[in-house]
């Protein structure tokens, strides 16, 4: 008989503790007092599921636990059980599941894990609705065994669960930037044997390995990489040999079966179809050479003429040599080496290739650029097909798509959904994240930015997200032959693979990009495993504030030329010189005033619902301070678990708070030089130097505390656009810019103000400093073409001077509209009512409250720090 174990063994002898302490003593033990454990699985597990056991009984007999295993029950022996299998597989799994009615939930990689008892012996059931789901599952034991505290229960931190994924799609993608770096994990099939088990251990399912992208001409296109096609003689990686070309071939495939065998999808970009340098040089010294003559290690021969046959016959037989692809990412744009003229002809010619050659085989089209009529053409020839895009420019910005993008990209596709969410629908978004032009070196984990994100990739129905791998540019834009730098310094390395000091990054996009509602005790056991129990949750703390810094720079403070991954990276640069950091207007510019809007209110006595630089300078002051304390507290704590992992995360965490009190100290420099640029007021200019002045002293902390860590030329990107070197350089130029203001005070003495600035930030806060308090009961559904009725209510002790609804389509091409929001008659309510023939069925509706008191403090609602900024409300629509 069967029944639920509610409690389990949940403290061991200190004798035991001593045991598992000393290799020895526990050999001894485990010899003579430690149980058998059986494990009960079906008859033929596939690849995922056997990866999965493999590690579990790893786990148990790294515990000195002896294993039995069969297919059958009863289980021999008098120790646990654990019956694990596939809920519509025959076998035991199956059987326990559907008898007592713990079945995992209806859709793919859903998990059940049930502890219960039989016959006096513990038992855990573990059931998945798939291979991923089963894989998860036994993954997740094999971890809780090697912090288990029970010798004679290795299950005993084993809970109860009940999941299934939120998000569908939980991609990674990496880059082929380099050939010489690339090659060196290429070739390396240990290196992808833990790579993919962090993978598979965090539930991402899919790998997305991307070829061609500003590599100056290296795989451009990727084909000749690993093979010629026939009647294309002319076409050649230029060097290369045909043992050379089977052993990427063959590396390749042994990649994608490696991926599959750990649960993952695996999907190959095509970013180039030909080379025509360039923006596909990506900076690289004499990259335009191989466009006029042939160069070693770059391809050769493809011309106009050849371009769609070639490529139609290469994309065929690439599906040919490499079976089981699970898809195929393609770049649309001129970027990709084609010309606008060409576009729409190749890609149609390309649509009914693939087509034929393997007509179920999913296209991800990137959206920049793409017109509608090459969506209208892999419509029509019927390719399985989605549109992939940037989330937030090629940056890591705030977990939520901008509420409103940069003017010079509203009206085109650069990034973002722009105009491309219409109904009736006909294909799927996939999202994809550009952390690696923002996080790029140092430590990031965030559960609360994961969770948000991922509930942001639904819009449109999405089909799920993709991220860059953490240092995803490395080696970009450098001698291909060039060796890969090392990023920690000898004396500060503790790992194997680099990779391996990012895996809470891995923790939190995979674990909480599958299930929102992750348990925080599943990255608690590893900070605690790492750094000792006392550090360990200042630690998590520290690491979980410290990256929030990063994207609200990327969306309040960040210039709009630093958009590309091959230009900006808001970890490393100063951004400008003060006038050109003065200049910035952020990238989510309804959510943010900058630093002209600010000095255009204070000068005419303005106001706005924005977030305003003041507050966004307490914000990061906070922060830093926060981090701080959290740092120094570790510190004082860690005790005998100091490590150079320990020494390594605490400076990165003091990176990232004096990055943090830069922009706290640089942000009212920035005001007072817009202040003084608009009205000449020489005060306006001294405190924006006396507040530089204080920013190059953080900058300068941030010198200190990263020390002898890193690599002293962190080459990341391109050398002219300021993606090499070390924090110092940007030290050396920031004293050097200075200087410079400094000696434009000297010379402007004389100058007479048309103006006087006022100061900032301000002296005193405008009444209680808090703006008015919103309720309101969002709108969750409505009807195409009908009105739309918007009530809240609002309250402040100051008074509330005014209540706006700001609405418009979910189109990035348009502005917002705005109404009044009238008082109602009800106490504190207020009413606006959207027309009609401004609810199109072809797109949703989307909106947003702004409300002010009436001394000048406001908000938008909802506050972009707890939630996303506004509501989506889906239409109703015709049939």
């Amino acid at each position: 008989m069967l029944r639920p174990i509610h409690t389990a063994e949940r403290t061991a002898r200190t004798a035991l503790l001593l045991v598992l302490a000393c290799p020895l003593l526990a050999g001894h033990v485990r010899g003579a007092d430690l149980p058998t454990v059986a494990l009960v699985h079906d008859p033929t597990p596939p690849a995922p599921v056997r990866f999965a056991w493999d590690r579990l009984k790893e786990a148990l007999q790294r515990q000195g636990v002896q294993v039995t295993e069969t297919t059958a029950w009863p289980a021999p022996g008098r120790g646990p059980i654990l019956v694990g299998g596939l809920a519509a597989q025959p076998g035991e799994a199956a059987r326990l599941s559907g008898e007592f009615r713990i079945v995992p939930g209806p859709g793919p990689e859903a998990l059940r894990v049930r502890k219960l008892e039989r016959e006096g012996r513990s038992l855990v059931l573990a059931v998945g609705s798939d291979a991923r789901g089963l894989m998860y599952a036994l993954l997740d034991i094999a971890e809780r065994v090697v912090g288990s505290r029970s010798l004679q229960d290795p299950f005993s931190e084993v809970p109860d669960a009940d999941e299934q994924p939120y998000t569908p799609e939980r991609g990674l993608s990496l880059y082929t930037f380099n050939r010489a770096y690339w090659e060196s994990r290429f070739y390396d099939e240990g290196y992808w044997a833990k790579y993919l088990e962090v993978l598979a251990r965090n539930r991402f399912n899919s790998l997305v390995v991307i070829f061609g992208y500003e590599n100056g001409g290296f795989l451009a296109p990727c084909y000749p990489y690993f093979f010629d096609v026939e009647g294309f003689p002319e076409v050649r990686m230029v060097g290369i040999t045909p043992a050379e070309q089977q052993r990427n071939l063959a590396a390749l495939n042994r990649l994608r079966q490696m991926a599959h065998d750990r649960g993952l999808r695996f999907t190959v970009g095509i970013w180039d179809h030909i080379y025509r340098g360039g923006v596909q040089g990506g900076g690289i010294p004499g990259a335009d050479e191989a466009t006029r003559r042939p160069v070693h290690g770059l391809v050769w021969g493809v011309t106009a003429e050849n371009l769609v046959p070639y490529t139609k016959a290469a994309l065929a037989k690439l599906v040919r040599v490499v079976p089981g692809l699970d898809g195929i990412q393609f770049r649309m744009h001129n970027e990709s080496g084609l010309r606008n003229s060409e576009k729409e002809s190749f890609w149609r010619d390309v649509f009914v290739g693939m087509r034929q050659a393997a007509p179920n085989l999913r296209l991800d089209l990137r959206a920049k650029e793409l017109p509608d009529s090459v969506i209208e053409s892999a419509a029509e020839v019927g390719v399985p097909f989605r549109i992939t895009t940037k989330y937030w420019m090629e940056q890591m910005g705030l977990p939520f798509h901008p509420t409103h993008i940069n003017k010079q990209n509203q009206h085109d596709r650069r990034h973002g959904y722009a105009d491309m969410l219409r109904y009736p629908q006909r294909y799927t978004m996939h999202w994809r994240l550009w952390n690696g032009g923002t996080a790029r070196v140092l430590l990031w984990g965030d559960p609360e930015y994961a969770r948000r994100f991922a509930e942001s990739t639904h819009l449109y129905h999405g089909a799920g997200f993709e991220v860059n791998e953490p240092l995803c540019t490395k080696m970009e834009a450098q001698p291909h032959d060039a060796p890969p730098f090392e990023l920690l310094n000898p004396a500060r390395r503790y790992y194997q693979y680099e990779f391996e000091r990012y895996w809470h990054f891995f923790q939190v996009f995979g674990r909480v990009g599958y299930n929102p509602d992750t348990p925080p005790e599943v990255w608690r056991r590893e900070f605690t495993r790492r750094f000792g129990p006392d550090a360990a949750p200042l630690i998590e703390e520290g690491l979980h504030r410290a990256s929030g810094v990063l994207p609200p720079i990327v969306a309040s403070c960040y210039p709009y030329s630093a958009f590309p991954m091959t230009r900006g990276w808001a970890e490393k640069q100063r951004l400008g010189d003060l006038p050109a950091y003065a200049k910035a207007e952020g990238s989510d510019i309804q959510q943010f005033a900058n630093f002209d809007q600010e000095a255009q209110l204070l000068l005419e006595g303005g106001e706005t619902a924005q977030l305003r630089p003041a507050a966004n300078r307490l914000w990061f002051e906070d922060t830093a301070a926060h981090v701080s304390a959290r740092v120094a507290a570790a510190e004082a704590r860690v005790g005998p678990n100091r490590n150079r992992e320990f020494d390594s995360t605490v400076t990165d965490l003091k990176i990232l708070a004096n990055l943090a009190l830069f922009h706290a100290r640089r942000i009212p420099a920035a005001v007072n030089y817009r202040l003084f640029e608009r009205t000449q007021d020489l005060r306006a200019l001294d405190a924006a130097i006396a507040h530089e002045r204080n920013a190059v002293e953080a900058w300068r902390q941030l010198v200190s505390a990263a020390g002898d860590f890193y690599a002293p030329d962190l080459m990341m990107g391109v050398r002219g656009a300021n993606l090499c070197g070390h924090w110092q350089d940007e030290l050396a130029a920031l004293d050097a810019g200075l200087a410079a203001l400094e000696q434009s005070r000297r010379a402007g003495a004389s100058k007479t103000p048309t103006q006087t600035a006022p100061p900032f930030p301000p002296s005193a806060s405008r009444g209680d400093g808090r703006a008015p308090e919103v309720i309101h009961q969002p709108v969750t559904a409505a009807q195409a073409g009908q009105p739309v009725v918007i009530t809240a209510r609002a309250t402040d002790a100051d008074g509330v001077k005014w209540v706006r609804l700001r609405y418009r389509s979910v189109n990035q091409h348009l502005d917002y509209r705005a109404l009044p929001m009238e008082r109602t008659g009800a106490t504190d309510e207020y009413r606006a009512v959207i027309p009609a023939d401004e609810v199109p069925p072809t797109w949703d509706l989307m909106y947003f409250l702004e409300v002010m008191d009436r001394v000048g403090n406001g908000r938008i609602y909802p506050d972009l720090n707890e939630a996303t900024p506004y509501w989506i409300v889906p239409l109703r629509r015709p049939v």
